[in-house]
């Protein structure tokens, strides 16, 4: 048994002042307040100091850290299960790795990788990919490989998800040929599809939805913009309840007022943060390489040679910070964006995302600067701040 103690619990559907997590065999078993609870003599006891315990982020977008990517050519299943240690220092206790657009051979190499890493104790849990393309329009490409995107293709997915069962979000753009056909055939496979890299107008956007889409790739980044006659991608993505929205809050890809508009439609049910993590996050500022192409970090955004943004090196404890900050959201506000909701968008949210009885001990430590002190995953030491 192990009891987390001494701070606000939030669940995140509430706060609990002066609250208690007891866990046992990786599951949680009771949570509420300390005069309520009784805390076994025997449990491994960990004090939050006056800090938060909430639940552990899940990051549904990361392409890699700490110099590694997930398409590189020399990246192992080993490597895979560094980034996953990086991500538990960040209060991250699951994650899919992003495949970007590539040939077919790099893809599915990479997600045979993920499917070896999966499942991984070391650090977060590895819960599978995401397959960002390559059914992209080229018009969209922002920093994805132009060359490689092609039309979506069903024989393509199917091997695939032979290589990697755990593909569990694969997105695309909506207007492309045999998009709609591929979307409802992926979605009868338990997956979980999301419109990115798109120039889609407003009508496909929802004949999308009708199909089966029910989530968007980095919302305004890479996709047709709101116009006031000519809604587009961006405005069926704002204005539909079906859609579930991803937003990076790193304050370079949105600017604030922005991820502020995004919550403010989409509402708190409907709202997921993401860090479109790639190699340099985790290192210092300088020159890394972003699928083969070089790259510049400077102040932490990452930049293509012709200033094309490349991905972040936002971490989800920040992610959460700067959601507060931006659309003047509470604690317990912003913890449901990066936990519960990206649970519910994949379908892991009958153990995932919460802090209650029968989910699982992903359990995070926060103090009062939302510092990571303590990750639990699985009701394990993930990370522990010395």
């Amino acid at each position: 048994m192990i009891a987390v103690v001494n701070g606000t619990v939030i669940t995140p559907c509430r706060a609990i002042e002066d609250g208690v997590v007891l866990a046992e065999d990786s599951r949680v078993v009771a949570v509420g307040p300390r005069g309520l609870l009784h805390l076994p003599p025997a449990a491994t006891v960990f004090d939050a100091r006056g800090g938060y315990i909430v639940p552990g982020f899940i990051d549904l977008h990361c392409h890699g850290a700490l110099g590694v990517n997930v398409n590189d050519p020399g990246t192992t299943a080993e490597d895979l299960c560094r980034i996953a240690q990086f991500e538990a220092q960040h209060g991250t206790t699951a994650f899919l790795l992003a495949v970007p657009t590539g040939s077919h051979a790099v893809m599915a190499k990479a997600l045979s990788l993920i499917h070896e890493a999966t499942g991984t104790d070391k650090g977060a849990q590895l819960l599978g990919a995401q397959a960002e393309g390559p059914y992209f329009n080229p018009a969209a490409k922002g920093a994805q490989a132009v060359e490689h995107m092609r039309p979506p293709d069903i024989l393509e997915l199917e091997e695939w998800l032979r290589i990697c069962p755990e593909l569990k979000l694969v997105s695309l753009a909506p207007e492309m040929p045999g998009a709609l056909e591929f979307i409802a055939h992926a979605r009868r496979k338990g997956l979980t599809l999301a419109v990115g890299h798109s120039r889609a107008s407003y009508e496909e956007v929802l004949a999308a939805v009708a199909h089966g889409l029910s989530h968007a790739t980095h919302t305004f980044n890479g996709m047709l913009g709101l116009h006031h006659r000519e809604p587009g991608t961006v405005g069926a993505i704002l204005t539909c309840d079906d859609i579930t929205a991803e937003v990076i809050a790193d304050n370079i890809h949105l600017h604030p007022s922005v991820v502020d508009l995004v919550v403010r439609c989409k509402g708190l049910e409907h709202t997921v943060l993401i860090t479109d993590a790639m190699s340099a996050t985790g290192l210092p500022d300088g020159q890394y390489s972003w699928d083969g192409r070089p790259v510049t970090v400077e102040k932490g955004a990452v930049r293509l040679p012709d200033g094309t943004i490349a991905g972040s090196t936002l971490t989800m404890e920040r992610a959460v910070a700067n959601a507060m900050a931006d659309a003047g959201l509470t604690l317990a506000q912003a913890v449901r964006l990066a936990t519960l909701n990206p649970a519910m968008a994949i379908g892991v949210a009958d153990r995932k995302g919460r802090l209650a009885p029968g989910q699982d001990a992903d359990i995070v430590i926060l103090d009062k600067e939302l510092e990571v002190r303590l990750t639990l995953v699985r009701g394990k030491v993930a990370y522990e701040n010395p």
